[in-house]
């Protein structure tokens, strides 16, 4: 009787899961409020289907929404609640609203499992607190008072290279950029801006090349995060002793940082509760460091101070800061050494400035600056969808940048709540604004018709979730660049395009699978 009873129980469960399945399906496909909107059923009736083209097809669901958008139109679902918008008119009503709040889709955030930074807060008002603390510090004012360090660390990275061409063996731009860009954030950013660790990864070759090759293998798992949050969450609720053997070097590398972090922010906090005073330099913000201007904010409440929340935001500083300007980078050089007309002209145009040449001086060279956007624009930034959701009615109505098919210029009123995205692969593609989209051209940057384009550079991001550290960047990407060029022939080796182009999406534009990375000879001019 006990058993009939058990197995009447499973029975009654089981179609009770079905019903509910079926009754659920129904609601997504003729019933959901964007149950209007076109698209795939697969794709409205089931996470699984994104899945799919994110792990199965490894990082492919980014180029499939590219194909269905031309099936389907400008604007289409791609999961149940999320929409894509194949649109580069409609960027600024999705990113930079002038008026409206826009907080970040948190179904997408935990891919990075690092919520207490600023770069991945979904609420608007949570991250404008963060950020105002946080904005001083990356002002280009203050950028520019530490561009004598900027230059010290470019200095370094044109030694390695110098040692390799008076070696005669082949430099890997992919390890040593890496490298030089994740010591540029911790020596920069961490020294001047959170705490006094330096790191030294420039100065063995072997370490560097490990570092990059385990951040690219903890990128891999982004996807998994996302459709399996429990599987991190497991392992986290582990002692440290059985669930690290089980990591993979990429996320035991992140947890050294933690604990770097979190060793350093110990040390401060004691330090400002004994009322010690610090001695170094405050510069431009008055305040010895980040943490100084956070601990002290009367705008941020005490659980914005605590440990585990500062810890995440200094660990997302670095990490944020090291991949996409090393991508712009390892881009840039990939294409101007494939193209030597481009890096004549270059040459020529550095020639006509002094070799100590600032920041603020180079900058005004038009052609460098083209250079560098291209190289930004094919980098791509972050490449995973990066939906915003607006709390009033939007109304989307095809815009003349529109390239993908559509029987009529329908319009659409998408429900408050409703998460959107324009990938950064749609808008820098947009061949209305970007002809031949996928070639490196510089001089669609220059004159008038560059300074229009420059609106669509969605590279760092729009609005007021804009990339924080855009200006750090930006005395990276053209300190580095002129010294590199002035002082070094480059020629490629056994490298080509697959080694840069953008096939898969691990939330930044990853190469082909097992690429060497880009390797290159190199000659002191």
């Amino acid at each position: 009787m006990a058993i009939a009873t058990v197995f009447q129980a499973i029975e009654t469960t089981v179609i009770l899961s079905l019903l509910l399945t079926v009754v659920g399906a129904v609601r997504r496909l003729y019933f959901h409020p964007l149950a209007h909107i076109p698209g795939p059923k697969l794709a409205a009736l089931t996470w699984w289907y994104e899945f799919y083209f994110d792990v199965v097809q490894p990082g492919q669901y980014v180029f499939h929404i590219q194909e269905l958008h031309k099936q389907y139109g400008p604007i289409i679902r791609v999961t149940p609640d999320e929409l894509h918008v194949n649109d580069i008119g409609f960027l600024d009503t999705v990113y930079a609203p002038s008026m409206n709040r826009r907080d970040k889709y948190e179904y997408q955030l935990r891919s990075l499992r690092v919520p207490g930074g600023v770069g991945t807060t979904a609420s608007y008002d949570v991250h404008k607190k963060r950020r105002e603390a946080l904005s001083p510090f990356f002002s280009k004012r203050n950028v520019l008072y530490l561009e004598s360090l900027v230059t010290k660390k470019v200095e370094q990275l044109c030694q390695l290279i110098a040692k390799h061409a008076g070696e005669g063996t082949p430099v890997n731009l992919s390890d040593v950029l890496f490298a030089f860009s994740n010591e540029y954030n911790f020596d920069i950013v961490t020294t001047n801006f959170l705490f006094a660790q330096q790191s030294d990864n420039l100065a063995d070759e072997a370490k560097a090349a490990t570092l990059r090759h385990n951040s690219n293998e903890l990128l891999l798992g982004v996807h998994l995060n996302k459709h399996f949050p429990w599987i991190p969450d497991f392992l986290e609720s582990l002692p440290l002793s059985i669930s690290k053997p089980m990591m993979p070097p990429g996320l035991v590398d992140l947890l050294d940082l933690f604990e770097r972090v979190r060793t350093e922010l110990l040390a401060i906090m004691k330090a400002k509760s004994s009322g010690k005073v610090g001695e170094k330099p405050v510069g431009p913000t008055g305040k010895e460091s980040v943490y100084d201007s956070v601990l002290d904010s009367s705008v941020l409440p005490p659980l914005e101070k605590s440990l585990l929340r500062l810890e995440q935001e200094g660990a997302l500083l670095v990490l944020a800061g090291t991949e996409s300007p090393a991508k712009s980078l390892l881009i840039l050089f990939y294409h101007i050494l494939a193209n030597p007309s481009i890096l004549s002209r270059l040459r020529n145009e550095l020639n006509t400035v002094p070799a100590s040449a600032s920041w603020t001086q180079l900058e005004q060279l038009p052609y460098l600056s083209a250079v560098i956007e291209e190289a930004n624009r094919l980098s791509f930034g972050v490449t995973a969808r990066l939906a915003r959701i607006a709390y009033e009615p939007i109304t989307y109505t095809p815009s003349s940048y529109v390239t993908t098919p559509s029987s009529t210029p329908k319009s659409y009123t998408l429900p408050p709540g409703t998460p959107v995205s324009i990938t950064t692969l749609s808008a820098h593609t947009n061949e209305t604004v970007f002809p031949d989209p996928f070639a490196f051209d510089p001089e669609r940057w220059l004159g008038e018709k560059g300074r229009e384009r420059r609106k669509f550079q969605f590279a760092f991001s729009k609005g007021g979730r804009k990339c924080l550290g855009i200006e750090l960047a930006g005395a990276e990407l053209y300190l580095t660049t002129a010294a590199l060029v002035r002082q070094f022939d480059m020629t490629l080796w056994q490298t080509d395009e697959t080694d840069v182009g953008f096939y898969h999406d691990y939330q930044v534009a990853t190469p082909k699978l097992g690429s060497k990375g880009v390797r290159v000879m190199a000659t002191a001019l």
